[in-house]
C-alpha cells in the first residue's frame, strides 16, 4: 500500500491539515529556518527575506540522525546545505547566520537563540520556516523554549498530494510525519513543547495510519493519543 492509495490518502490529508500551522507573515527581527532533509524551507525563507520581512536568516541544523530514518545522507551540516540554497536564491552570505550543531527541534531554538544573541540581535519577533508538516510541532517547541519571543510560523504554499508526489522517498516521509504527530501529543508531558488541542478526528487518523503500517517512528511507551501506557 502506498501513500497515494485512498485508504492512506484520507487520514494523511486529515493529519496534514492539522500539522500545517501557518500565520500571516509580519515583519520580524530574524527568520529562523529549522533544518531537516527537505531544504525547500530555505527557498521559502529566501523569498521572505527578499520581500523584506526580516534582515537576517538563521539557518539551524547539524549532522543529525546518522543511520536513522531522518538521515539526510549529506556529509555536512544541514545549516550549510540550507545556506547554499538560500544564496542560490539571491540571499547574500552577509545576511545568513549559521547554527551548525542542532540535533533536534529543541536545539534549533536553543542554539538558534544563542546565535542571535551572539550577533547582537534584539529578537522580539521571529519568523520560523519549516517544512509544512513541521510547523505546528515547531511552534509548540518554540513557545516552550523561547517563550518571550512572538513566533510567526511559515512554510511553502503546497498541498499534501503535491508535496508527497515530489518527494524522492514519500514512504519515508510519511513515516517521519506520523512520528512527528505522535511527538506533538507526547512531548508536552515530557516538558519539550506546549500542550495543544488533540482533535478526535486527528487522533483517529493517526491511529488509522499506524494500523496501515506507518508507526515505525512512534515513541515507545505511549498510546496513540500520547498518554503514557500503564505498566
Amino acid at each position: 500500500m502506498a501513500w497515494s492509495d485512498a485508504d492512506v490518502a484520507a487520514p494523511l490529508a486529515t493529519v496534514w491539515d492539522y500539522m500545517r500551522l501557518v500565520h500571516a507573515p509580519r515583519r520580524a527581527d530574524a527568520i529562523l529556518v529549522l533544518g531537516s532533509f527537505d531544504p525547500v524551507a530555505a527557498v521559502h525563507a529566501a523569498r521572505l527575506w527578499k520581500q523584506g520581512f526580516a534582515p537576517v536568516i538563521i539557518m539551524s541544523g547539524g549532522i543529525a540522525h546518522r543511520g536513522g530514518l531522518l538521515d539526510t545522507g549529506w556529509d555536512r551540516p544541514e545549516a550549510h546545505v540550507f545556506a547554499d540554497k538560500a544564496m542560490g536564491e539571491g540571499v547574500p552570505a552577509s545576511a545568513i547566520l549559521i547554527e551548525e550543531k542542532a540535533q533536534n527541534t529543541g536545539d534549533n531554538f536553543t542554539l538558534g537563540r544563542a546565535i542571535a544573541e551572539q550577533a547582537g540581535l534584539n529578537t522580539e519577533r521571529l519568523i520560523v520556516v519549516a517544512k509544512p508538516y513541521m510547523t505546528r510541532r515547531g511552534y509548540a517547541t518554540g513557545r516552550k523554549v523561547w517563550p518571550e519571543v512572538e513566533l510567526s510560523m511559515q512554510c511553502e504554499e503546497i498541498g499534501v498530494r503535491e508535496y508527497f508526489a515530489r518527494e524522492p522517498d514519500p514512504e519515508r516521509t510519511l513515516l517521519a510525519l506520523v512520528g512527528d504527530l505522535h511527538r506533538i501529543f507526547v512531548y508536552p508531558a515530557l516538558g519539550f513543547q506546549i500542550a495543544q488541542e488533540r482533535p478526535d478526528v486527528v487522533v483517529a487518523a493517526l491511529s488509522r495510519l499506524i494500523d496501515l503500517g506507518y508507526g515505525a517512528r512512534l515513541l515507545p511507551g505511549y498510546d496513540v493519543a500520547g498518554c503514557a501506557s500503564r505498566k
